[in-house]
């Protein structure tokens, strides 16, 4: 066995020997993978040391919350390793404030990793231990600090020591300033994924929101960005006009626009989503999650014109009417799957559009204008099944433990399949006879 990922797995682990065992009987392992696996017990370290040792072929590691102390003979002995994530940190008992710093960052100095690592994700990364990865920073291609705790000045200190870097993953704790960071010093960057950060954190740290200044440098200054997915706190027309002009290779773009900042500098975005996408010919996925009034029915139909080559798209709160919807459906010649939140259609209007994009083979609405489900009807064909799940009020729990009500809204899912109609739905529209 090569190849052993568990990643974001539920198992059951009785005593922890399943890993021993592996070290044990396995000598061509390359990849072992239980990041995220609940629960994993007991995982000892001298088992991964042993995994290590007899298989020399071990190219990538991913654990859960083993302390990077206990690493040591792990690195030691994984010669070839290319990439690894995971690991935790303790801080020394009895310590409080510099104290804990200076002694954190002796500590955890005697973790070095192999010569072959260029691909590192860190959990619980705090300031105190970055400076393990600076020895190997200027080699890194693949870089995750989705769940490392730093703020938006750490991330430009670490950052600008990674010029190889072709992919990387954070939250928007980044801020404009890391991003200008990544435009001036990572210009072999290809992928980049900045997720939503949690609210708290955001108001601690008012550096760290993205917006149209981090947006604009990095188009920039990495030209070479095929993917592109981004929570930002505002955006301009001109932004993503300099993404259009810039990022000729960009296949995948995602942006969604959070609702935390209420003062938006400019919207609608429609010159700016069409500059985008006629810049951008090679897109082949693209989603943009917006506000009311973020993308008027002109801008809605600019999608529906010059996404020729998209395949999959995501789009929320875009458009003001049916009739921009229509419009859009004249065109995106290529796209097979569609999703769409917070829609302002109707169900009529849905049933057209779902006929005008020929090459449509999956439909999934969220929060359109529902009646009683018979205009649907209009886009029956065979093979082509039509699922309602209607509104319902339901009971949540918010941040305190209170249940709260809430509703949830009508969801549409529509999609070809020769299985027929699944019957575990509340309410299914099922094709008329050829």
């Amino acid at each position: 066995m090569k190849n052993l990922v568990m990643e974001e797995s539920s198992i059951t682990d009785n005593d922890g020997e399943w890993l021993h065992e592996l070290a044990l009987n396995n000598t061509v392992l390359e990849n072992l993978n239980f990041y995220m696996t609940d629960p994993i017990l007991r995982v000892r370290s001298g088992d991964l040391e042993l995994i290590a040792r007899r298989c020399p072929s071990l190219a990538s590691v991913k654990v859960n919350d083993c302390d990077m102390l206990d690493l040591i003979g792990f690195f030691q002995a994984a010669t070839s390793l290319e990439e690894f994530g995971g690991g935790s940190y303790t801080e020394p008992p009895g310590q409080v404030g510099e104290g804990i710093f200076n002694e954190q960052l002796e500590r955890y100095a005697a973790v070095v990793f192999p010569p072959s690592l260029c691909r590192l994700g860190l959990t619980y990364l705090g300031q105190a231990e970055m400076p393990i990865v600076y020895p190997v920073a200027s080699r890194l291609r693949k870089l995750d600090l989705m769940f490392a705790f730093l703020n938006t000045e750490d991330h430009c200190l670490l950052l600008q020591r990674c010029p190889n870097l072709e992919v990387l993953e954070a939250r928007n704790v980044i801020g404009d300033r890391g991003l200008e960071v990544v435009a001036q010093f990572c210009k072999k960057i290809k992928r980049l994924r900045i997720e939503r950060g949690a609210d708290e954190q955001e108001m601690e740290d008012e550096e760290g929101i993205v917006s149209q200044r981090g947006l604009t440098a990095l188009a920039q200054g990495c030209i070479e960005l095929e993917y592109l997915a981004v929570y930002v706190s505002d955006i301009t027309n001109a932004s993503l006009e300099c993404i259009g002009t810039h990022s000729k290779n960009l296949c995948d773009f995602r942006l969604v626009l959070l609702d935390r900042e209420t003062r938006i500098t400019d919207l609608p975005l429609d010159s700016g989503v069409r500059s985008l996408l006629i810049g951008c010919h090679k897109l082949r996925r693209f989603a943009l999650y917006l506000r009311p009034g973020g993308l008027s029915d002109v801008g809605l139909s600019y999608i529906g014109r010059y996404s020729s080559n998209v395949r999959w798209m995501l789009l929320g709160y875009v458009g003001e009417s049916d009739a921009g919807l229509l419009e859009f459906s004249k065109g995106c010649p290529s796209l097979q799957k569609l999703e769409m939140r917070g829609s302002c259609f109707s169900e009529r209007a849905l049933a057209i559009a779902a006929l005008q994009l020929t090459s449509l083979r999956y439909l999934w609405v969220q929060g359109y204008r529902a009646s009683n489900g018979r205009n649907l009807l209009t886009m029956v064909r065979p093979n082509w099944n039509i699922e309602l799940i209607p509104a319902q009020q339901g009971f949540v729990g918010d941040e305190n433990g209170v249940n709260v009500m809430v509703e949830h809204q009508s969801h549409i899912l529509a999609y070809y399949s020769l299985a027929g109609p699944r019957s575990d739905f509340p309410a299914t529209v099922k094709p008329l006879d050829p």
